[in-house]
């Protein structure tokens, strides 16, 4: 370190230079932190850390000013407790977000990692999805697909029953016909493929979905597009309503050229790329 600060000398580089380097560096980390937990429950948790401790540390300056000593005493320890404590607390409680970071990172290096489908593929792809669902929509069979794009969605693979089949119209239609060993759980699409069926999913907490009167189907929809950005198209098996999950929004009454226009748009290859970076 001490070669590098006095090469950095000889060259002359200036004190100013090096501030703006510096701040350049911590504002790309910045910015690719958010970007990562934009789209996810993740920055709702981040957000309720950083409130928390701004509400102490006020309340603690609050107390200290006002001479309010029982109270200054009880917020000063809370906050030296809570900041000693942090990097544990940080660890636990985004631990299924780090390793599905690190299992990207991970997968970044793998040389037997799968070929991204190209444009072509995810529109053939899109089709026969758009077909099996306007079926079962159509017989009143109920559905859960998910389709992966920047997050992925290993951790919930692994709780199903693996395919890694061509996607097929036909091939969902039988996956989801009633009493068949796999038609509870989701169907998850990963790399333009049948990744795994049966899978199990989050279920939203979202009280607004109350007022809907939805099932599990429903709600597992809306609690994966809430955890990570994948898209979850639904078929209900009461009404056959088709609707779609996209940030935890669950969109019904969709018809199938609705449902083809938007995956269309919302599995662009250039986006998704861009959604990995971030």
């Amino acid at each position: 370190m001490e070669l590098i600060r006095s090469l950095i000398e000889q060259v002359g580089v200036s004190t100013i230079i090096l501030t703006v380097v510096d701040v350049l560096i911590v504002s790309v980390i910045i910015y690719f932190v958010l970007r990562a937990i934009q789209h996810t429950r993740t920055l709702q948790l981040a957000i309720g850390i950083v409130l928390y401790f701004i509400i102490i540390l006020l309340l603690a300056k609050l107390s200290t000013y006002f001479k309010l000593l029982a109270f200054s005493f009880l917020m000063n320890n809370a906050l030296k407790f809570s900041l000693s404590f942090l990097p544990f607390l940080l660890v636990v409680v985004f631990q299924p977000e780090l390793r599905k970071w690190f299992t990207g990172l991970g997968k970044g290096f793998s040389i037997q990692e799968m070929q991204e489908p190209g444009e072509d593929d995810i529109r053939s792809v899109i089709e026969e999805i758009v077909k099996a669902v306007n079926f079962m929509s159509l017989n009143k069979i109920g559905a859960l697909i998910v389709i992966e794009r920047g997050i992925p969605l290993t951790d919930y693979v692994s709780t199903g029953v693996k395919l890694n089949s061509v996607v097929r119209a036909e091939i969902l239609n039988t996956v989801f016909f009633p009493n068949t060993s796999l038609h509870d759980g989701a169907v998850i699409i990963q790399k333009g493929r049948v990744a795994a069926a049966r899978c199990v999913l989050p279920l939203s907490m979202d009280k607004e979905l109350d007022k809907d009167d939805i099932g599990t189907r429903h709600r597992a929809a809306a609690g994966i597009s809430e955890e990570t950005d994948a898209l979850a198209v639904v078929v209900s098996e009461e009404t056959g309503i088709i609707s779609i999950a996209v940030r935890g929004k669950l969109t019904r009454y969709v018809s199938p050229l609705e449902l083809r226009g938007m995956l269309l748009v919302m599995t662009k290859p250039t986006e998704r790329t861009e959604e990995k970076k971030g």
